[in-house]
């Protein structure tokens, strides 16, 4: 199904179903794009800008094709006229068509309907979450995210959760958001996991390296 929603572009935020996003409005352009969506239906669609933004950015710098689409389910304009919002993810999309608008920019999206078509089975699960709190520990995040465990999501809601709440790049994000299903994604996830596991502990060495070799000239 194609929908025509307004396009909010940022370099460091990747929305995904079934998370909480909150956000500071404070552009001219996007107030004006939180003004309309919460006129008409409060979707806004959340993109990653693409490297190289930065010497476009108050025009129309390249964005990614895949985004996630989001409702505004709680909303606070200041007297100044900006506005902090809350944005529930919805589900990801395929941009189909930008189209020419003079304040801010909207686009004609899919929304990814077969997602959730291909779920995970009990041992995928199981050993994406047994590698998840293994990674977690070696980072020493696990106080720090240990409410993600206690809100006792189910196991889409837990990948998403992960996916857009572990200690990812933007660019790590957006490869996990333009998972075709949800099979697709605990696996990218996995793998990424795996990865930041084995950077920690080459880190580790590198630092064992340095001290014993400094011990060796003292």
């Amino acid at each position: 199904m194609a929908l025509t929603v307004p396009l909010f572009p940022l370099p460091n935020v990747v929305l995904f179903p079934k998370t909480l996003r909150p956000l500071h409005i404070f552009e001219p352009r996007y107030r004006a794009l939180v003004a309309e969506a919460i006129r008409t239906d409060n979707m806004i669609g959340m993109i990653l800008l693409k490297e190289g933004w930065e010497e476009q950015y108050d025009k129309s710098p390249p964005i990614q094709g895949t985004g996630c689409l989001g409702r505004i389910i709680q909303s606070n304009r200041l007297s100044d006229g900006r506005y902090y919002i809350t944005l529930l993810g919805l589900s990801s999309f395929t941009i189909q068509e930008e189209l020419e608008v003079a304040t801010f920019r909207k686009g004609i999206i899919t929304l990814n309907e077969t997602f959730s078509t291909e779920p995970l089975s009990t041992i995928e699960f199981e050993r994406l979450s047994q590698t998840v709190d293994e990674t977690l520990g070696l980072l020493d995040l696990e106080r720090e995210l240990s409410w993600i465990r206690d809100s006792t999501l189910e196991p889409e809601a837990l990948v998403h959760h992960w996916s857009a709440f572990l200690p990812f790049s933007p660019e790590e994000r957006q490869f996990l958001l333009e998972s075709p299903t949800l099979k697709a994604q605990a696996g990218r996830l996995f793998d990424l996991l795996l990865f930041k596991r084995f950077e920690n502990n080459a880190d580790l060495r590198a630092r064992s390296s340095e001290s014993n070799t400094f011990e060796t000239y003292l």
